[in-house]
């Protein structure tokens, strides 16, 4: 297929975003006491990708003004939670990359609120691979998604509407590209049908993401495509926090000297290099290193870059979206207060470039707070080549018992 442009919807194309729109709409209907019709989460996939005021009006039999008050409620927890209960397809990272390596131009053309169409493509780093994104106007509940594409095309300087194709997963979107001029690929793999999309007028439909690649002459890499940062100190060679012991390596054997191998002796600290503290590091009676469950330091985890000091509000602000792991990039100073949003939050591992996550007399405490609560604390990181984002973090200890902490060689890995 011959194209210059290629404008994607959002929801249900490029991201799963079911499980957050669902619920987010069951909350609004509970609200609006319609309770009996949100208890079937399936049921409310149809609130993927059309606009949303006329979908609950459709959906529930609201006036357009109860469907502005259902929107509201809607959005009370969608723009805190429901966000963020969403992910790219498998492959899509892949398939924008190489779409945008061959040539074309890419664009989002999404009926959500531009504002957050904005915000989920920040979240999962796609906003670099277009040259256009747009959403709805919030101040124009009706907008349609053709005057979405429309504003798109303006944007994007195209006046021949051959050149550029709509993608998406629901009948809207073949709707709103043929209401602007354009012919519509339809995707399976989202929240609507084969059957819809080819009744609407589909030129063609993708079953998976692959599929959809090979349309544009794109294939599916076969190959993990990842890639791994070494975030950890050199042991020997790093600072050690002021009246620790300095780690110090010498020959048991030596092959040179006639052994039969070689072998060496380390002395150190439990808290020398990268290291990870325990709960009993600050917090008599509680566990050594070998009671952490390895799932605290395994996982996905968020890097943030930032520095000067941590406020409770700026750890709020990081936490939001539900973070777990949380490794902060830069010069920081950790408050008191920070540290107790971090415990009430219950996270797994918070993770920091200096030697300690507290200084001079706050550090106790900031320990103490979070080491009472089992919050893992990864100190010494190297993040200098790491940007802010989601990766999958490596950081596990040791498995010395009772000890208070444990060097280790932490990494980040980013896949697609």
């Amino acid at each position: 297929m011959k194209y210059k442009a290629l404008l994607f919807d959002l929801d249900g194309t490029l991201t799963a975003s079911g499980e957050g729109i669902t619920k987010s709409v069951q909350y609004a209907l509970k609200k609006m006491r319609k309770g009996k019709l949100a208890s079937n989460l399936k049921e409310l996939e149809v609130f993927v990708g059309p606009p949303l005021l006329n979908q609950f009006m459709i959906f529930a039999g609201f006036s357009e003004e109860e469907a502005a008050l259902a929107v509201k409620y809607y959005r009370e927890r969608y723009t805190v939670t429901g966000i963020f209960e969403n992910k790219p397809y498998e492959g899509i990272t892949s398939l924008l990359r190489q779409l945008k390596e061959k040539g074309y131009l890419l664009a989002v053309a999404s009926s959500k609120p531009d504002s957050m169409v904005k915000v989920v493509l920040e979240h999962f780093h796609l906003q670099n691979y277009f040259h256009v994104v747009k959403g709805s106007d919030i101040n124009r509940p009706t907008m349609t998604k053709a005057q979405v594409i429309e504003e798109v095309l303006e944007e994007l300087a195209l006046s021949d509407r051959t050149e550029a194709v709509m993608i998406g997963d629901r009948f809207y979107d073949v709707r709103g590209a043929r209401e602007a001029g354009l012919s519509c690929i339809g995707v399976a793999y989202g929240y609507g049908s084969r059957e819809e999309l080819e009744q609407e007028g589909a030129v063609a439909v993708a079953e998976t993401v692959a599929e959809l690649g090979s349309l544009f002459g794109v294939s599916e890499k076969k190959e993990q495509d990842f890639q791994i940062y070494d975030i950890g100190k050199e042991l020997f060679s790093s600072p050690v926090y002021p009246g620790d012991p300095k780690p110090e390596k010498s020959p048991f054997l030596a092959i040179e000297k006639g052994d039969i191998c070689n072998l060496t002796i380390i002395k150190m600290g439990s808290h020398n290099g990268t290291h990870l503290d325990a709960p009993k590091h600050f917090c008599q009676g509680k566990g050594g290193v070998d009671t952490i469950p390895l799932e605290k330091c395994v996982g996905y985890c968020k890097v943030v870059e930032i520095s000067g000091v941590i406020t409770g509000k700026d750890m709020e602000r990081f936490l939001a979206d539900g973070t777990k792991k949380l490794l902060l990039k830069g010069e920081i100073l950790l408050t008191p207060e920070a540290a107790r949003v971090i415990a009430d939050a219950k996270i797994d591992l918070i993770g920091v470039e200096s030697q300690t996550v507290g200084e001079g007399h706050t550090q106790p405490v900031i320990h103490e707070i979070l080491l009472s609560v089992e919050v893992v604390i990864l100190e010494g990181l190297v993040l200098k080549q790491v940007k802010p984002g989601q990766y999958f973090l490596a950081a596990q200890p040791l498995k010395w018992e009772g000890l208070d902490g444990s060097p280790v060689r932490p990494v980040l890995i980013s896949a697609d």
